[in-house]
């Protein structure tokens, strides 16, 4: 059987059954499978314990500051995140990826800068809960790099494109919550940065946080623009009779990752293949972002 073929078989077992916890360990966490299978999504087979160290070695880098002053911070709520990763593996993670990025070639086709931004201390969490250290740098890292290169940048360009594709797409999905909320002069810039920037990862609880990246992992993390419009359109009836709706919005209800995958599914029948077409491409393709940021309609 072929890679490709095992890699769909994978996908749709993760989409109809998901990834059960296993008896074995990482970090302290019941997540070995879900570790491994993260691990081959991302395409991540090789590791090297001595660029580790050595990146580590080389102490506190120029976003050191930053990436302290996140790390405390991350998944504060969380106890269960708490008791797997501790602050110091947040900041040897984060600060050697810091170190790594200054030395990782520059593309050909567009100049991306690789560093510590906002939110990237949200977006190793899950990694490090899932799997050991060393691993876990090398998957995020992976994921920064190849996944996502367009939401980490200085100015987040990614993010605030990913932002107006989910403003397309609640139109498309509900346009009389798409009205309302313009009528309310609710931009989605303002309830929804948090959960675009960190596909979902700042949405507890963080069990279904993991249930919600095996599939964003296999099928595109793109789609949590389109999760999100799922939460929205979940949250419908409440946000319609509230004369606040922003109090609704600043904290989204706990996260329900199979109610809320399979309205994505269903928002996303919806969706045409055009508009589809950006949102698979926004987070790594710097044209589709420019065409949309300076879209003013």
């Amino acid at each position: 059987m072929s890679m490709r073929v095992t890699l769909r078989t994978l996908r749709h077992l993760i989409l109809t059954q998901g990834i059960p916890n296993s008896n074995s360990t990482a970090g302290g966490s019941p997540q070995g499978l879900r570790h491994r299978v993260w691990k081959l999504l991302l395409g991540v087979y090789k590791t090297s314990a001595d660029e580790y160290l050595g990146l580590v070695a080389k102490g506190p880098s120029s976003v050191f500051d930053k990436v302290k002053n996140d790390a405390f911070r991350t998944l504060m709520g969380d106890v269960s995140f708490g008791k797997v990763v501790d602050e110091g593996m947040i900041i040897r993670v984060l600060n050697a990826f810091a170190w790594r990025a200054k030395d990782y070639p520059t593309s050909r086709l567009v100049n991306l800068q690789f560093s510590y931004v906002q939110g990237m201390n949200v977006l190793a969490a899950p990694f490090l809960y899932v799997m050991p250290e060393l691993d876990a740098f090398y998957t995020f890292a992976t994921f920064i790099h190849h996944t996502c290169p367009l939401y980490v940048q200085p100015a987040l360009e990614g993010v605030h494109c990913g932002i107006k594709l989910l403003d397309k797409c609640l139109m498309i999905a509900d346009p009389q919550l798409h009205v309302f909320l313009k009528s309310k002069n609710l931009d989605p810039v303002m309830y929804a940065f948090p959960p675009v920037m960190t596909f979902s990862s700042c949405t507890p609880p963080l069990g279904e946080v993991l249930k919600l990246w095996d599939f964003l992992l296999s099928y595109g993390v793109h789609m949590n623009i389109l999760c999100i419009v799922g939460q929205l359109v979940l949250m419908r009836n409440e946000i319609l009779k509230s004369p606040s709706p922003m109090k609704i919005l600043r904290t989204f209800p706990k996260l329900d990752a199979k109610r809320v995958i399979g309205m994505s599914i269903k928002v996303l029948e919806g969706i045409p293949d055009s508009l589809y077409d950006m949102l698979v491409r926004h987070v790594f393709d710097a044209m589709v972002c420019d065409s949309v940021l300076n879209d003013d309609e």
